[in-house]
């Protein structure tokens, strides 16, 4: 396999399986499976974000990660919920993503000390001028206008007692912006969750695994990867598409197809998709704020307008974060926990074979669009 796309250094972060988890207690911890930690555990989201809206039953953890923005204030933990019912699969509001934020009080203690900072250099300053003006400043030293070794101690202790991001492109980081602390505040206080909270020993959940993270290789670090699962999908939907009536088109799962609609490039889409996992074949996730998703097959125009929607808050434009891959599915026991119910194949139809391929959740990717503003 060739490379040379690959020599572009790329931004993009793996989450790769670093074993299981004993004591699920973290809530700074990138992880699949697992439960829930809350970073506010005395403010529980509410129950309505781990429920599926198909089904109505509670859904499992999929992913947790502490994943902070650049010059935010906040600490930020995201969290994927799925059903595990096949039924409900590629239908709206059986997968749900969700972020926490809470104030960073290190960024805040940071800020007020920065701020601090800057005016005492400001009066120094005035000082060092009006003094200039009146002949009066030799014993002035120009190395106390940047401040002591003692302030740039106390910014690299302020700095040492951040919570490690796992995911993001940098730590939280202060920023020269006093209006926002405030505003950010008064935005908080202002929260309140209107059902009752999730209950956490209620959940239905996988055995954990810690993911750790890396950067995404330029050269394959192991052999081939066996890709014949997503072949076999793949052309399973494709001879579902074919096979629509061109005259009425036909209803499947809430979305219509028709003939003509059979994506272009589906196998080439695929092959850049199997060349990128081939990089490192066990990553159960890929992260790159603002930067590209990786698709294993062409987007349906419906996909491509799903994206295209602006944030419903502020009305601005949505950005990929995140997705996570199929090997996520090879970690979690999403079979063995299935229902009973959901094992049972129709072997004569080939949308339920489709559907039933294996028991419990399935997916090629989740994608995660987010909006610019966070």
């Amino acid at each position: 396999m060739s490379n040379k796309k690959q020599s572009k250094q790329s931004n993009v972060l793996l989450g790769l399986p670093d074993g299981e988890i004993e004591v699920d207690n973290d809530a700074y911890a990138s992880k699949i499976g697992g439960i829930p930690v809350w970073l506010d555990p005395k403010h529980p989201p509410s129950a309505e974000y781990c429920t599926c809206h198909v089904c109505g039953d509670l859904m499992y953890l999929l992913f947790q990660s502490y994943a902070p923005l650049p010059e935010s204030a906040y600490h930020r933990v995201i969290y994927v919920w799925a059903c595990n019912k096949r039924a409900c699969m590629k239908k709206e509001g059986s997968f749900k993503v969700v972020r926490s934020h809470i104030i960073d009080e290190v960024y805040l203690k940071a800020q007020r000390q920065k701020e601090e900072e800057k005016r005492k250099k400001e009066e120094k300053l005035k000082a060092a001028a009006a003094a200039n003006q009146t002949g009066f400043g030799q014993g002035f030293q120009l190395g106390d206008l940047w401040g002591s070794s003692a302030g740039s101690f106390a910014k690299a202790a302020a700095k040492a007692a951040e919570p490690k991001p796992l995911f993001g492109m940098k730590p939280i980081s202060p920023f020269d912006t006093k209006k926002e602390t405030v505003d950010i505040a008064d935005q908080l206080s202002k929260l309140s969750i209107q059902s009752p909270p999730v209950n956490v020993s209620g959940l239905p959940k996988f055995p954990g695994q810690y993911l750790y993270i890396d950067e995404e290789p330029k050269e394959p670090r192991y052999g081939n990867i066996d890709m014949s699962r997503y072949k076999e999908y793949l052309e399973m939907e494709k001879e579902l598409l074919m096979e629509v009536d061109e005259n009425s088109g036909e209803t499947w799962q809430g979305e219509t197809y028709e003939k003509q609609q059979l994506p272009k490039g589906f196998d080439k889409q695929f092959k850049k998709f199997t060349e990128r996992v081939e990089l490192e074949p066990s990553q159960c996730v890929r992260y790159e704020f603002a930067g590209q998703p990786l698709f294993y097959s062409a987007l349906r125009p419906q996909q491509q307008q799903l994206i295209m929607t602006p944030c419903k808050y502020c009305k601005g434009p949505k950005v990929f974060e995140f997705q996570l891959m199929p090997n996520v599915l090879s970690i979690l026991p999403t079979t063995e926990y299935a229902s009973e119910a959901e094992k049972s194949v129709n072997a004569n139809n080939k949308k339920s074979l489709l559907d039933s391929w294996s028991a419990g959740m399935e997916f090629g990717t989740i994608l995660a669009f987010v909006c610019q503003k966070d």
